[in-house]
């Protein structure tokens, strides 16, 4: 099909091209041979007048042009994919619909998984994907292929809609044997000590909590770094580790974990997990049915908390 003299299929390809900076890349994405996308790109080139990508030592960099033609390639894009999926109504009973959901494995612990038996009873074929919080996932949510992120407020995008869903606070978790701490649990202590932490990405960002213990100049002593809130919890029977963890992770654990928790002597701020969605989603059903699925599981997360 074409528009204005474009075909509208090397849109597709445009937009494929621009996010991969590789025209090899992107022709596996697209299944398609390397001859067929550089011929593509040849036509692009024609079309709109400009290089669009300059090769650069092994690297495919945009022009100014490109820059500007994938931001709108994108948006395009995504409008088409949320064109193909509208419908007059949503009913949850019958539909047959994926949510893509960025998220921790703390979130989906304490909130989705105890969500999917009401999920699974009213909306059986309804199935989720969780994404983890991490750059990749954010640029799918950029591009309109995440339906939702749910992260704490420094992770939020300032160009999408978002609200609160929960708040939580730190405790601080160790072996109910603990070679150091028999009551009580002091500032000078609990720095003395070695942590279990959490880093995530490539970058090795920390959490809230260790994103403000950096924020105190404060160092801590660091054992283990894992990418995950979850496997904390599994570090520390039998060893002189102490771990900071969400309360609403901690109340998750079974009785027999062999762990017990104090509150962690320090003035870490409560953390707020929000829903954000994309903004070119607000008006469609099947997404303001699930941001309200979301938005109760919270409330009940939050009544049995």
């Amino acid at each position: 099909m074409r528009l204005d003299r474009l075909d509208l299929n090397l849109i597709i390809a445009l937009e494929a091209i621009l996010r991969k900076r590789s025209v090899s890349d992107a022709a596996k994405e697209l299944r398609l041979t390397q001859p067929a996308l550089s011929r593509a790109l040849g036509r692009l080139r024609e079309h709109f007048e400009d290089p669009i990508v300059e090769q650069v030592g092994r690297k495919m960099i945009p022009t100014e042009f490109g820059l500007a033609l994938y931001e709108t390639s994108t948006h395009l894009l995504n409008a088409t994919r949320h064109f193909g999926q509208m419908r007059p109504e949503f009913t949850p009973s019958t539909a047959q619909r994926n949510f893509k959901v960025m998220a921790t494995d703390y979130v989906v612990r304490v909130l989705l998984a105890p969500a999917l038996a009401r999920l699974t009873k009213i909306a059986p074929d309804v199935s989720l994907t969780v994404l983890p919080v991490d750059v990749q996932a954010s640029e799918e949510f950029q591009r309109g292929e995440v339906d939702f992120v749910i992260v704490p407020n420094r992770f939020l995008n300032d160009e999408h809609p978002h609200m609160a869903l929960f708040t939580d606070e730190f405790v601080c978790v160790f072996c109910q044997n603990h070679p150091t701490i028999k009551g009580s649990l002091d500032r000078e202590t609990f720095l003395s000590l070695r942590h279990a932490a959490t880093a995530f990405g490539s970058n090795w960002q920390g959490s809230h909590f260790e994103q403000w213990i950096s924020g105190q100049q404060i160092s801590l002593k660091t054992t283990i770094s894992l990418p995950s809130f979850t496997l904390l919890p599994e570090c520390l029977p039998g060893t002189p580790l102490v771990a900071t963890i969400h309360r609403s992770l901690w109340e998750s654990l079974p009785e027999n974990s062999g762990l017990r928790a104090l509150p962690v002597p320090l003035p870490i701020p409560q953390i707020t997990e929000n829903l954000q969605w994309h903004r070119t989603r607000s008006n469609d059903l099947a997404t303001c049915w699930m941001r309200d699925f979301l938005i109760e599981a919270a409330a009940k997360h939050c009544s049995d908390s």
